[in-house]
């Protein structure tokens, strides 16, 4: 009983410990393991010692050391720049000769350092063979917030995208070397779009807000076909969110309207496949791939309540495939090493690409350790570098008049800890 009440209690505390405005620099959040992340998720589906193999791979809570749980704050430190190179504004509509530049800066760093928390309680049940798990965490984030006037605010001057997953889960150890577990996902999204707007004589600012409560699943399976070698599968199922709230335009001569509204957010289905190898008593090594189906994520369509369109954006994201690799150092019984690199392209095509995610191929280096503090009490920590490549914005928006061209970088530090406790 006392561990069904320890359930209870993380759901509810852990659904309140995410503050609304907590986002991160990527739309696609990995950080919900520090331990995870000191070997940049190349064993997330293999050799996570902790109870964050939730979200990764439920199966894994059948190689835990008992009843635990695992909590942990990640702080994100992003930077981007994002530079003019030729914005233009048709000032006369259809009217020849009055193509111009854009006026405005180039509206600073448009990120905020972010605290990630995530929050996960693994236990066994009395045979040993069957596990109960839930977990709290924060999948997916993006947020963005531009300098006033500067000269991409046609595509977007603030961006704010949360999401809160909730994710009751279950594992059996089918057979010593097998084990498969499950999960459902309840997730809370919450969204603000805004952007400048103009009607030639005069410019206002369109603002589209929702929430919505959606769910999905995911499922995972554990092998160790021979002595020392772990293989780790996971998927996580698409999740479609569609946000119920308002469309505004507000500050223009004419054609001003605040109307409630919606918009279909489309979240992409993850496979994750790992291998581990125990190369001696003290050395791991792993590898991971994961393929993500972005390509759901084609357009933010904003609709009236009766299903009409006010504005269609494209956005064409194209399906990926990321790469990690990464070690793990058991260098006595009270310190763990571990590095990794990832490499994770981008899923944002040229012509596509906008400044609410002015994203590129991305390639982490991380490191990271556990101190075995006291019998049942463990501390993770992790940090990593994530440098975003170079790449271009070129858009056409405010109904065609403003023409929207930029070269684009940026890079991503993350700080971690995190504190294991066995019961």
């Amino acid at each position: 009983m006392k561990i069904y009440q320890t359930f209870l209690s993380v759901f509810f505390t852990g659904a309140f410990l995410f503050p609304a405005s907590a986002l991160a620099a990527g739309f696609y959040i990995q950080e919900s393991s520090v331990s995870g992340l000191g070997h940049a998720f190349a064993g997330s589906t293999t050799s996570l010692k902790d109870a964050s193999t939730i979200f990764f791979n439920p199966a894994g809570m059948t190689r835990l050391d008992g009843a635990q749980m695992n909590v942990g704050a990640h702080l994100l430190v992003p930077h981007a720049d994002i530079t003019n190179t030729g914005s233009t504004f048709d000032f006369n509509g259809a009217a020849p000769g009055g193509v111009g530049p854009i006026t405005g800066g180039n509206g600073g760093d448009p990120y905020r350092s972010a605290l990630v928390p995530n929050m996960f309680v693994a236990a066994p049940m009395p045979d040993d063979h069957l596990w109960l798990g839930i977990g709290v965490s924060a999948p997916f984030g993006l947020g963005s917030s531009y300098d006033d006037g500067w000269f991409g605010r046609f595509d977007s001057t603030k961006t704010e995208l949360t999401t809160m997953n909730i994710q009751p889960s279950i594992a059996v150890k089918v057979h010593d070397q097998i084990s498969i577990g499950v999960g459902i996902d309840i997730q809370k999204a919450d969204a603000v779009l805004e952007r400048a707007i103009s009607n030639i004589v005069s410019e206002g600012v369109s603002r589209l807000e929702g929430d919505d409560w959606s769910y999905g699943f995911n499922a995972g399976l554990l092998i160790s076909p021979w002595e020392h070698t772990d293989i780790g599968v996971h998927y996580r199922s698409h999740m479609h969110h569609e946000l119920d709230g308002r469309i505004k335009v507000a500050g223009l001569t004419s054609g001003n309207f605040d109307v409630p509204g919606t918009a279909d957010l489309d979240l992409p289905d993850m496979w994750t496949f790992g291998l581990a190898q125990q190369y001696n008593d003290k050395l791991r090594l792993m590898g991971q791939l994961t393929w993500f189906g972005w390509n759901s994520f084609k357009e933010i369509r904003a609709k009236n309540d009766s299903g009409g369109t006010i504005s269609v954006v494209p956005q064409n994201y194209e399906n990926t495939l990321a790469l990690a690799l990464g070690l793990e150092y058991q260098a006595d019984d009270q310190w763990t090493w571990r590095a990794g690199y990832q490499y994770d392209p981008t899923p944002t095509q040229d012509g596509f690409r906008t400044s609410r995610t002015p994203d590129g191929d991305r390639n982490w280096f991380t490191a990271g350790g556990t101190y075995h503090w006291k019998e049942n009490i463990s501390i993770d920590f992790s940090s990593a570098l994530i440098d975003v490549g170079e790449e271009e914005l070129n858009l056409v928006r405010n109904s065609n008049l403003a023409n929207i061209t930029a070269d684009t970088n940026g890079t991503v530090g993350i700080f971690s800890i995190g504190v294991n406790y066995r019961f």
